[in-house]
């Protein structure tokens, strides 16, 4: 078996990546919401629905077995726990896989509960588009 192969045989359980837009109204705050569904990992960019912004990225992963940790890190933007951490370990320990966060939305402690049921909600009912 040559190396043409070999890939091919190891690109038949890949899936193809998809991307989804979509836009959230929670009445209190609204948003565009980016995706993009990889092998393995999800992309989401979060954003104001009037700006596309990028100010701070994150990623968060499931550790290796036997652990039910999830390790995350911040490559762009402020370091410790920002909103963009957050919620890429909270999809990760959620669903079980690799997701790249990019949160570019100012909530506060009254919006921030609303906007998250609202996500998780429209992740629901769209599951295929992120897992």
């Amino acid at each position: 078996m040559d190396a043409g192969d070999a890939a091919k045989g190891q690109a038949v359980g890949l899936e193809p990546f998809t991307s989804h837009v979509a836009h959230l109204d929670t009445g209190v705050v609204q948003c565009t919401l980016r995706v993009l569904k990889m092998n393995g990992s999800t992309m989401l960019f979060l954003h104001g629905k009037e700006t596309n912004r990028l100010d701070e990225f994150a990623v968060a992963m499931p550790a290796r077995p036997p652990s039910k940790d999830v390790v995350a890190t911040t490559f762009m933007g402020d370091h410790g726990q920002t909103d963009s951490l957050v919620m890429a370990q909270k999809l990760s320990a959620r669903y079980g896989r690799q997701f790249y966060v990019s949160m570019n939305l100012q909530l506060d402690n009254i919006t921030r509960p609303v906007f998250e049921k609202a996500l998780v909600t429209y992740m629901k009912e769209h599951l295929q588009q992120f897992v």
